[in-house]
């Protein structure tokens, strides 16, 4: 059940973002929404390295335990 909810809102968000950004080239014009989608991109790679050097300096777990 709740795969099938992940995934139909999976379809949803793709969806909803193709149709807006197809609004946008219309309404603004394709050389701003470029920029636009360059910048996010940008910002959305540079967090995801950010969280990724983080999750490798502090990990969910503590060290293991020694074998007794």
């Amino acid at each position: 059940m709740w795969s099938f909810l992940r995934r139909q809102s999976l379809y949803f968000f793709i969806g909803f973002t193709a149709t807006f950004l197809v609004y946008l080239f219309i309404k603004i014009g394709s050389k701003d929404v470029l920029w636009g989608v360059a910048v996010g991109a940008i910002g959305g790679v540079v967090l995801s390295a950010i969280i990724f050097f983080l999750e490798r300096k502090f990990p969910d777990r503590g060290p293991a335990a020694p074998n007794d």
